[in-house]
């Protein structure tokens, strides 16, 4: 299979220059409002306010690695679809594919193996907050795809070394630093492997494989904000102006 050139021509676009000067005025923003908050709250509980600030600046500084690495280029340039997929009955079942590990994964799965603790479901701050953490993770798993991509290896070999290097960040930045600074305390020990071996496996071998083959940044994109949209309704997270919770540490983001 031929290397893939999805985003070697979109590299930093100029026209979203403003967007990505945006990003970094709304990040210093956010780390000063952080820096002012961070000495009411007890560093040792989950603090909805704190957890908003921290995964804000993420967000942006993810949107700013998508701008230089031509994620953001491709995905405002790209149509969503085309004429000719429509068209195309491995694509329809591609599709369908991806949609299916969605609603297993992330609607029926992943929440049984998830506590609320009581939580008060915010609807709609919680969707907020899922697609956005959704689109963030779409695109730093394209962002390093695009950067294994600028060395035109294969398409399989790409692909294979970002799933590499995709589990190895997130093993270590979601048990180690987002399950405890930003989502509250949700998982269950016995599920861990499940939720891993029943819902983002079988989901992330699906949208990535179709996207090697059809690149398309904008559905991939869709996908992930809609399954950490379930997830963030599944958890019941809270919104911004909540209380301070529960104490959070290594041990609890792994789970009860």
């Amino acid at each position: 299979m031929n290397p893939t050139d999805f985003f070697l021509g979109y590299r930093a676009a100029p026209e979203l220059d403003a967007l990505a000067v945006s990003l970094v005025l709304i990040a210093t923003v956010l780390g000063g409002v952080l820096f002012a908050e961070r000495p009411k709250h007890d560093a040792g509980v989950h603090s909805p306010r704190m957890a908003w600030l921290r995964a804000g600046i993420y967000f942006c500084g993810v949107g700013l690695l998508a701008w230089l690495t031509g994620v953001w280029g491709a995905l405002s340039a790209q149509p969503l679809v085309t004429a000719a997929q429509l068209g195309d009955p491995l694509w329809l079942g591609l599709t369908g594919l991806c949609g299916a590990a969605f609603v297993w994964g992330y609607v029926i799965w992943w929440p049984r193996g998830t506590l609320t603790h009581g939580r008060r479901l915010y609807l709609l701050p919680s969707l907020l907050f899922g697609l956005v953490w959704g689109a963030c993770g779409a695109w730093m798993l394209l962002s390093i795809y695009a950067i294994f991509e600028s060395f035109q290896l294969p398409a399989p070999v790409t692909a294979l070394a970002t799933l590499v290097v995709i589990a190895v960040y997130n093993m270590n930045y979601q048990s180690g630093w987002w399950d405890i600074h930003v989502s509250p305390p949700h998982n269950i020990r016995a599920w861990n492997n499940k939720k891993v071996l029943g819902a983002h496996n079988p989901f992330l071998l699906a949208t990535l494989s179709y996207f090697v083959l059809y690149g398309n940044v904008g559905l991939f994109t869709v996908f992930y904000a809609a399954a950490m949209a379930a997830s963030a309704v599944a958890m019941r997270f809270p919104p911004y102006w909540e209380a301070d919770g529960p104490r959070v540490s290594l041990k609890t983001a792994i789970g009860e």
